[in-house]
C-alpha cells in the first residue's frame, strides 16, 4: 500500500508587500534630510506621486499610470524622485496583477541606487516575491538570500518564498532549512506553508516529520480529505499500522475515502491489525454498493477476512462469488473444503461438482475434488457414491495411495452395513 504527493508549490494569488506608502516615505525622508540633496523630494513631485497613488487606491489605473509616467519624463535628472516613481508604478501594475511590468519597474527603481536603506529592502523584497510568481525561481533565491543576510527579525514569509524557490527548482535540501525556520516563526497554521513543509518532507523522506504535519493539517482542516488519506500512507510507511488503521477509519467515517483501493486497503488494514469482522463486513458492504469492483480478487479477499473472523459460512459464500468469476474451479474446491469443515457434507458435495463442471483444473486439483466427493459421501453412507469417487481420485498420481487407502476403507464399511 502506498500513497503520493502531487507536486505541491505556493499559488500567490495575491502578493502582500510590506512597505510604507511611497509618498508618505518620501515625505518622511524630505523631513528627516533636508540637507540632503540625494534624498530629497520636490512638493510638486511629491504631490503627483501622492495624486497617483490616489487614483490607484480608487482603480483608477490608467490615470495613476498616465500620470507617473509623465512624472518619470519630468524627474529623469533627479535619480532619487525617479527611483520613486518607478517604485510607485510597479505598485500600481502589482495592484493590476501585472507582474511582468511589475518586475521590470521594481528593477528599474533598484538600478537606480537611489533609494534609502529600507525602502530599497522592501523593493527587494517585493521583487523577490514577484519573480517566484513569474516562474524565475532563482532570482527569487538571488535576491532574497541576500535580503535575509540584511534583514532585522525577517518575517516567515520570507522564509516560505525562499523555500517555495527552492522547491520548484527540486533543491529539497536547501528548501528544507528555510521552510522549518518559517513553521518555527508561524503564529498559527497556515496551510500552504504546511502543504509547502509536507512536499519537501516528503522527498526528503522525513516521513516522521511529514506525519507531524499532517497531524496539524487534519486537526486544522479536517474536511480536507486528502490530509486524512495521506496521514494514514504515512502511517504505513513508517510501519505504524494501528495508526494508519484509526486514521483510515476516521477518514471513512468523514467520508473522506473516495476510490476503490482506499476503501480496499481500509479492508486490510483491519486484517493486518487483526480486527477482521468490521474490515470485512466494510468490504461486503462496498461491494454490494459496487463501490469496489465485483470481481474475483475481491471476493477473494473477503473470503479472508471472513475467515480470519471465524465466520465460516459468509466466507464459503464470499468463495462461492469469486468462483464465479474465475476461470477454473479451484475456488469452489476451498468452498468444498471449508463446508467439510463445518461437516456441511451436502454443501461440500453440491461445490465439488460446481468445480469438476467448471473444469480447468491440474491433475492434482482434479484428483483431491474426486477425494472431497467420495469423503462427503462416505460421511453420508453413500458407499456406492464414495467408491466411485475414490475410483476416480486413484486415476491421478497425487491422490493414488490417499484414494487407495480411502477406498479399501469404504468397502470395508459397506461389507459390515451389508451384515448389520
Amino acid at each position: 500500500m502506498s500513497f503520493s504527493f502531487k507536486t505541491l508549490a505556493i499559488s500567490f494569488v495575491g502578493i502582500a508587500l510590506v512597505f510604507v506608502p511611497v509618498a508618505e516615505s518620501a515625505a518622511q525622508d524630505n523631513n528627516n534630510n533636508e540637507e540632503n540633496t540625494s534624498t530629497f523630494m520636490s512638493p510638486q513631485t511629491y504631490r503627483r506621486i501622492t495624486q497617483a497613488t490616489e487614483d490607484m487606491n480608487a482603480g483608477k489605473y490608467d490615470e495613476a499610470l498616465a500620470e507617473l509616467r509623465d512624472l518619470a519624463g519630468d524627474v529623469a535628472d533627479s535619480p532619487y524622485e525617479l527611483a520613486v516613481t518607478l517604485q510607485t508604478t510597479a505598485y500600481v501594475f502589482i495592484n493590476q496583477e501585472n507582474y511582468e511590468q511589475a518586475a521590470v519597474y521594481l528593477k528599474r527603481a533598484l538600478d537606480q541606487d537611489a533609494l534609502p536603506a529600507e525602502p530599497e529592502q522592501g523593493v527587494i523584497y517585493a521583487l523577490a516575491q514577484i519573480y517566484g510568481v513569474l516562474g524565475q525561481p532563482e532570482k527569487t533565491i538571488e535576491l532574497m538570500t541576500g535580503w535575509l543576510k540584511t534583514a532585522e527579525d525577517p518575517p516567515p514569509d520570507a522564509y516560505i518564498t525562499l523555500a517555495n524557490a527552492y522547491y520548484t527548482m527540486e533543491r529539497y535540501r536547501e528548501a528544507y532549512p528555510a521552510v522549518k525556520k518559517a513553521l518555527s516563526l508561524m503564529d498559527e497554521p497556515q496551510e500552504q506553508w504546511l502543504k509547502l513543509a509536507l512536499g519537501i518532507q516528503y522527498e526528503l523522506e522525513k516521513y516522521r516529520e511529514a506525519a507531524n504535519t499532517l497531524e496539524i493539517l487534519v486537526a486544522n482542516w479536517p474536511d480536507e480529505k486528502q490530509y486524512w488519506r495521506q496521514l494514514s500512507g504515512i502511517y504505513i510507511e513508517l510501519g505504524e499500522d494501528q495508526k494508519a488503521l484509526a486514521t483510515m477509519a476516521l477518514a471513512y467515517e468523514h467520508n473522506a475515502l473516495k476510490d476503490e483501493e482506499e476503501f480496499l486497503n481500509l479492508a486490510r488494514l483491519y486484517m493486518l491489525n487483526e480486527v477482521p469482522y468490521p474490515g470485512a463486513s466494510l468490504l461486503e458492504d462496498m461491494l454490494a454498493q459496487e463501490k469496489v469492483e465485483r470481481s474475483q480478487e475481491n471476493y477473494e479477499l473477503l473470503a479472508q477476512a471472513w475467515v480470519q473472523a471465524r465466520e465460516y459460512e459468509k466466507a464459503i459464500e464470499a468463495l462461492k462469488k469469486a468462483a464465479e468469476y474465475a476461470e477454473d474451479g479451484s475456488l469452489y474446491i476451498r468452498a468444498a473444503q471449508l463446508e467439510m469443515s463445518l461437516a456441511n457434507w451436502e454443501g461440500a458435495t453440491t461445490a465439488v461438482q460446481k468445480a469438476l463442471e467448471k473444469g480447468g483444473l491440474d491433475s492434482e486439483e482434479t484428483g483431491n475434488a474426486w477425494l472431497l466427493l467420495g469423503t462427503a459421501a462416505a460421511e453420508q453412507d453413500d458407499f456406492e457414491t464414495a467408491i466411485k469417487a475414490f475410483e476416480e481420485a486413484r486415476g491421478y498420481p497425487e491422490t493414488r495411495e490417499n484414494a487407495t487407502q480411502w477406498l479399501a476403507f469404504v468397502q470395508t464399511e459397506q461389507e459390515v452395513s451389508t451384515l448389520n
